[in-house]
């Protein structure tokens, strides 16, 4: 497996990601500090049709990404064998509609931490809904600092008891 070399980390500048539509991404395993602190980058749609389905960590991917606020180009992303999404999204304050996540596969991921910490924007969690989060002990600061967030309802038929208690074993 390979680690996504290339980090546009700190690229405060950097809006247009086109020419990585064609990349060929199937081999790496890590994602993580991607595109982290690039706060003019607004548009993913470049990444729709990536295969990252090698993909293990996606840790502080799009981290402080402000203008971020459509991931619906992630939508069909096969996330199935990752563990680690921490601060993935984390301080993305544009980011409005988390949507696109909902068929997310994300049972093998021991780690949401600050997943969605500091998405001011972000007030609706329904998607997350029928999560199979059972693998994962780790929640720390998940939503902390969602200022607009409405309802954490959803998030109640999450077995993170049993994720829990397993752990501790």
């Amino acid at each position: 497996m390979l680690i996504l070399s290339i980090k546009c980390s700190t690229c405060l500048s950097l809006s247009n990601i086109k020419s990585l539509e064609k990349w060929n991404v199937s081999n790496c395993n890590k994602f993580l500090g991607m595109f982290s602190d690039c706060s003019s980058l607004s548009k993913i749609k470049s990444l729709e049709k990536w295969n990252v389905s090698n993909g293990t960590n996606f840790s502080y991917m799009f981290y402080r990404c402000i203008s971020l606020s459509d991931i619906r180009p992630l939508e069909k992303w096969n996330v199935s064998n990752s563990n680690i999404f921490s601060d993935m999204f984390s301080h993305c304050s544009s980011l409005l509609d988390i949507q696109s996540l909902e068929k997310w596969n994300v049972s093998k991921s021991i780690r949401f931490s600050s997943m969605f910490e500091g998405c001011s924007s972000l007030s609706d969690i329904k998607s997350l809904e029928n999560w199979k989060v059972q693998s994962s002990a780790d929640f720390y600061k998940m939503f902390f600092d969602c200022i607009s967030l409405l309802d954490i309802k959803p998030l109640e038929s999450w077995n993170i008891l049993k994720s829990s208690l397993d752990k501790m074993k």
